[in-house]
């Protein structure tokens, strides 16, 4: 999945569509965040966290608010599975 993503990046860059670019990051966090429920390698929620922050900004930035609480629930799972680790 990570290398399909990785190629999709390659056509849809975040100049010339962003919101598609965004949606690949979006999808990409989760694919980290699955990566890190099965490893338990917390390097896999800090790569979550970037792709879906670099999501959040786009979304924001473009005024698509309904993908802004995807995002943020995506965060919130990413600092709930952290705290699981911590803790």
């Amino acid at each position: 999945a990570v290398a399909a993503y990785r190629a999709a990046l390659e056509e849809w860059t975040r100049e010339r569509v962003p919101i598609q670019w965004a949606m690949v990051q979006f999808n990409m966090g989760g694919v980290e965040m699955a990566i890190f429920d099965k490893t338990g390698e917390a390097v896999r929620l800090e790569a979550a966290e970037r792709h879906v922050r670099a999501a959040r900004e786009v979304f924001e930035d473009a005024g698509a608010s309904q993908y802004l609480g995807m995002a943020d629930a995506q965060l919130a799972e990413i600092a709930r599975r952290r705290e699981g680790v911590a803790g």
